[in-house]
């Protein structure tokens, strides 16, 4: 080793390892904003089964679904807010909020939407 290469392991170490600190906290931010996805669809199905229900209705499922974001994705996601719709025949319902994170200065929105037709009681009659 010289006099001109001394201190170049400790000058590549303060390069590269802060640049391996990020891609691993990016990584696992990418980890978490999947799971916070997860969490919301899970959220807005449930929403959906009970809003679909026969007999059921929109203030229930949305109540279903706020009742699953808030007790089972509290830590992941972040101030979940909930809609629910009916049109014609079908019910959706859609679960908005954020991804916890790592890295302070980044924000992930998470947006799911569940819908499915309204369950109806039909007569197969002759």
């Amino acid at each position: 080793m010289t006099d001109r290469e001394r201190g170049s392991a400790t000058l590549e170490a303060a390069v590269v390892y802060p640049v391996v600190l990020l891609l691993v906290l990016l990584a696992v931010n990418v980890a978490l904003w999947f799971h916070a996805r997860n969490l919301a669809l899970s959220a807005a199905q449930e929403g959906l089964r009970v809003g679909r229900a026969y007999g059921s209705s929109l203030e229930a499922g949305k109540g279903a679904a706020e009742r699953f974001a808030r007790e089972v994705g509290a830590s992941f996601l972040l101030s979940p807010e909930v809609e629910a719709r009916r049109g014609g025949d079908a019910v959706s319902v859609t679960v908005r909020g954020q991804a916890i994170s790592l890295i302070p200065a980044l924000t992930v929105s998470v947006d799911q939407v569940a819908q499915a037709p309204v369950e109806k009681w039909t007569d197969d009659g002759p």
